[in-house]
């Protein structure tokens, strides 16, 4: 053990002083994206209601697959405006259509949050060849509002829920 101690206290040493910018590269997320940086934050298969609490029973349909993609949105404020650029990769779905929501919080689980609803914006999304698409949206702030956060869909010609669904892993902080 003590030995198993030494060998990896000295394999950290090297390690720092081999690349010292290890030692001071550290990913933060801001707490106001109202200032010029902006906030990255994971995009997970998660289904939410409007209010941003998820949903207690997420639609599962036998003949659609699981989730396959993987993304993130890069949010910030500038000026009255909030602007997300949201990146997926999903190759098992090349050329595929998204629809992309930006939804300002609070907002109680009762009122809509689709498209044309206040305090949303929605815009679509399609994946090239390789599986990879990106595409920024952007909305005025409303007043009131305290956080935003994403959601990407993929229309399902056979129901009315998505046949594919990523939203915000938490509530950005406006």
């Amino acid at each position: 053990m003590r030995r198993l101690t030494r060998t990896m206290t000295f394999t950290a040493a090297i390690t720092l002083a081999s690349c010292p910018a290890a030692a001071i590269t550290v990913a933060t997320a801001p707490a106001n994206p109202g200032s010029s940086s902006a906030t990255r934050v994971a995009l997970g298969a998660a289904m939410r209601q409007c209010d941003y609490s998820r949903t207690s029973v997420a639609p599962r349909l036998p003949a659609v697959p699981p989730p396959t993609g993987t993304g993130s949105a890069l949010i910030h404020r500038a000026g009255s405006q909030v602007v997300a650029e949201v990146h997926l990769v999903n190759t098992a779905q090349p050329g595929m259509h998204y629809d992309v929501g930006l939804i300002q919080a609070p907002r109680p689980s009762t009122a809509p949050c689709g498209p044309g609803a206040p305090g949303t914006a929605f815009t679509g999304l399609d994946l090239d060849a390789g599986g990879t698409g990106t595409v920024t949206i952007q909305d005025t702030v409303r007043q009131g509002t305290t956080g935003v956060w994403v959601i990407v869909e993929r229309p399902n010609s056979n129901s009315q829920d998505p046949a594919e669904f990523y939203t915000s892993e938490f509530l950005v902080p406006m």
